[in-house]
């Protein structure tokens, strides 16, 4: 094989050295024309010149070839040796990101077991919360019920206090403007009382023995002297008493203007307070008008007699039968 590769080769020995270094196929042309003659340009195809030519040229085909091949082959090492590495270190991130991954799976459901424990402490406090409050709800009703019942009977004990202390002044008379310590020039306030009573209504009014006291209220007052309270023994003498005072206009006592009301609490006295303005329009207006226990205003007209429970209903009914007189 080795003999057919050589068969169209030939050996020239005695060359000098780097004679054929620019191009040894023209210098080689160069030499056998020389050395054979013009003749050899003549026939290119049958000249040795043809012949060293085409042995390079395969040589040529032949390298490019084993060349090619070399370069496939270090193409696929190359390549393999990539894979390899790509594959080594492909396979390096996969088991970190595998273990990543359970490292999170791991601390996610470390996470997810708190969150079931928090979860679970959440459920207990709210319904902690619910029962206290559900507790809250029924004792606030429960106050609510027992506030309710206590106002009730706080209301039916003030009504029956507010009874009873009208019940015990129901015998008694107030008496407004007379001078402080007035009644001391006599022996006892009740001789004081008696001595008044019966200078204003008159001597045939014996009273001695149905006046069962007398006294200065326990509140002074810088601008007014302080009332004068005269309890009677017997309801009917105090009624007999104020029916003759009625008539009298003004009471004059030693020069002061008195003035004689029946005696009741502070509550009632404000409630009856409230008819004052609509009194001061009927005395004008010359009706005739009453004002009766507790604050009942009952008012003449015509011989026809009507009685108002209330300020405002008072107000209402007489704009009715009076439009001119507010």
């Amino acid at each position: 094989m080795e003999d057919g590769c050589r068969r169209n080769n030939m050996r020239i020995n005695g060359l000098p050295e780097n004679h054929e270094s620019l191009n040894p196929v023209k210098f080689i042309a160069e030499l056998f024309s020389k050395i054979i003659g013009e003749d050899f340009k003549s026939d290119p195809e049958s000249s040795l010149l043809h012949m060293w030519m085409e042995y390079y040229k395969n040589d040529l085909k032949k390298a490019t070839i084993e060349l090619k091949n070399e370069l496939k082959k270090d193409n696929k090492d190359k390549e393999t040796r990539l894979f390899k590495r790509f594959d080594v270190n492909f396979k390096g991130m996969l088991e970190k990101l595998v273990e990543h991954i359970e490292e999170t799976k791991s601390k996610l459901k470390m996470l997810a077991d708190q969150i079931n424990d928090v979860t679970d402490q959440l459920e207990d406090v709210k319904q902690g919360l619910a029962d206290r409050v559900e507790t809250a709800e029924q004792l606030a009703s429960n106050a609510d019920e027992k506030a309710t019942a206590a106002y009730s009977e706080c209301k039916k004990l003030g009504d029956r206090l507010a009874v009873l202390e009208e019940g015990c002044r129901r015998n008694n008379i107030r008496i407004e403007g007379i001078p402080e310590k007035r009644e001391s020039s006599s022996s006892s306030p009740v001789k004081f009382a008696v001595e008044l009573l019966s200078k204003i209504i008159g001597d045939d009014f014996k009273l001695d023995i149905e006046i069962a006291t007398a006294y200065r209220t326990n509140r002074p007052s810088t601008f007014k002297p302080r009332s004068f309270i005269v309890r009677f023994e017997r309801l009917r003498c105090k009624l007999d008493v104020m029916a003759l005072l009625r008539h009298k206009q003004e009471i004059i006592f030693e020069n002061n203007l008195i003035h004689i009301f029946p005696d009741f609490s502070p509550s009632t006295a404000a409630k009856r307070t409230a008819y004052i303005d609509i009194k001061k329009l009927l005395r004008k207006a010359d009706i005739k008008y009453s004002l009766l226990y507790p604050i009942k205003l009952k008012v003449e007209v015509q011989d026809q007699y009507y009685i108002f429970l209330s300020k405002e209903e008072t107000e209402k009914e007489l704009k009715k039968l009076f439009p001119t007189l507010f």
